[in-house]
């Protein structure tokens, strides 16, 4: 079984445990979901876009092929990598400091590419793409930036995209994984009645597994028109199969009253949509890799909720 450990700069690392330092596998939580299998290559630039179909049900001989064939192509990358390392005489070769500054810069630049490519009007802010239901606006993106941290609609993209190219394609547990996007949990956690009245409770009925991106708000102070009005992310876990809200927070602290208080809150709120909850729900904190800044709680929500449906729907069969 693998294990996860955190790199300061390259974010999750999941290695065998018997892997040694060389066979470690770094990711940003995107990268675990099996995207090869879902999204056709494109060879070309050129070429003309590939039509879009929906996903057909992956059959287990094919599920085996694309598993042996992504097994040689993580060997292939192992082997260059320790290649790179080693200089002509065998001798190790030191790895590339980490620049903040330049990784900075790099972001800024991107930002600025995309922002000029996309925008008639660089100073207003633009709507840059539709994605489904999710609109992303210029201001969204700029919450990629330094010393930012990521919205509600950053985090909404990402679920949908999820959604739209992993959860509905009909494999085994699809439909019962559902994706709630953090403006539908901050009106469940701060409405006073009748939350079921803006839950897909239809949707709901037929799931196991239901994921809340939580942004924990002052409750003295709470605007819901505000898109970012929080001061952290966290994630929660609703699972139907033991009436059990499995909370993941990066930034844990003990004998937190205040983010106890509002899971309690949030659990009663659950509790109270008797068309897909049956008995009292229970709250478990599990362990999580902490970050190591303010601004990566966003970033850490959508990295568990990756490696999470990726076990969830393409874990080894036992």
């Amino acid at each position: 079984m693998g294990s996860i450990i955190y790199d300061e700069h390259k974010g999750y690392c999941l290695t065998n445990e018997d892997a040694i330092e060389s066979e470690t596998t770094f990711t940003n939580g995107l990268e675990e979901l099996p995207w090869d299998i879902y999204l056709p290559d494109i060879d070309d630039e050129n070429d003309p876009p590939t039509p879009t179909v929906t996903p057909k049900k992956i059959s287990k001989s094919e599920k085996r092929e694309a598993k042996q064939m992504k097994k040689i192509n993580a060997s292939r990358r192992r082997k260059m990598q320790r290649e790179q390392e080693l200089d002509t005489n065998g001798t190790s070769v030191k790895v590339p400091e980490f620049r903040p500054f330049l990784a900075k810069r790099e972001l800024k630049s991107l930002f600025n590419s995309i922002i000029l490519n996309t925008c008639e009007d660089p100073k207003k802010d633009s709507k840059i793409l539709q994605y489904h239901s999710i609109a992303l606006y210029k201001s969204d993106l700029e919450h990629i930036l330094p010393g930012e941290w990521l919205n509600d609609n950053n985090i909404s993209l990402i679920y949908e995209l999820i959604s739209n190219i992993f959860i509905k394609n009909g494999r085994t547990l699809s439909n019962q994984i559902q994706l709630l996007f953090p403006s539908v949990i901050q009106l469940m956690m701060h409405l006073p009645d009748d939350v079921e009245g803006f839950l897909p409770v239809d949707d709901l009925k037929k799931s196991k597994f239901i994921f809340l991106p939580i942004n924990f708000i002052d409750e003295d102070d709470v605007d819901l028109e505000d898109a970012n009005n929080g001061d952290h992310w966290a994630l929660g876990v609703l699972s139907l199969l033991d009436n059990t809200l499995y909370f993941y927070d990066s930034m844990q602290i003990d004998d937190d009253e205040v983010t106890e208080k509002q899971l309690k809150n949030l659990a009663n709120k659950l509790q109270s949509c008797k068309s897909f909850v049956h008995g009292k729900i229970k709250i478990c904190v599990l362990k999580c890799d902490q970050q190591r800044n303010f601004d990566d709680c966003g970033v850490y929500v959508i990295m568990i909720s990756c490696y999470l449906i990726n076990q969830l729907l393409h874990k080894d069969e036992v």
